[in-house]
């Protein structure tokens, strides 16, 4: 799995690690990220680090729902100095959703993912990653969430 520096056009590796209540109380301090992500401490939150780097530049809070057969994405933000047009990596919510299905597969529940998007995000998230909407949810599953997880998290690509 890389970011792409976009300052450098460089692929750097990145990694996704689940961080608990107190790195929570942490990250929440440092305003880096939009929403209070305090109120996630009781489901599983996880971070983005590029190689090298101990700052999160992504954060994902997933909540198992084995009665829908799901994973929910239930807050998922990139940092504020990757947001826009003067970040200085992408790709960090596509590994972020990536990771997420494949999650959903290994709790069985066929790559299938939801999340509520915010309204100014739900067409990015159709376009980019092929979510579909149900109205309420955007989802993923199956076939597209395999290719976001080919795409995103495994990198097959040469010279990685």
């Amino acid at each position: 799995m890389y970011v792409l520096n976009k300052i450098t056009g460089e692929k750097q590796a990145a990694t996704i690690t689940k961080i608990d209540a107190a790195e929570i109380s942490q990250i929440n301090k440092t305003r880096r990220f939009d929403f209070n992500w305090n109120k996630e401490k009781n489901f599983h939150v996880y971070k983005l680090t590029a190689e090298d780097k101990e700052e999160p530049i992504g954060l994902l809070s997933i909540e198992e729902r084995p009665q829908d057969y799901a994973l929910e994405i239930r807050l998922l933000a990139v940092s504020r100095e990757n947001v826009g047009k003067s970040q200085k990596y992408s790709r960090i919510a596509g590994c972020l959703i990536a990771f997420a299905c494949r999650e959903a597969f290994k709790k069985g529940f066929g790559g299938f993912v939801c999340l509520k998007p915010k309204t100014k995000l739900e067409k990015h998230y159709i376009q980019q990653y092929g979510l579909r909407s149900t109205k309420i949810y955007l989802i993923t599953e199956g076939e597209n969430s395999l290719k976001l997880i080919q795409e995103y998290y495994e990198d097959k690509q040469e010279g990685n």
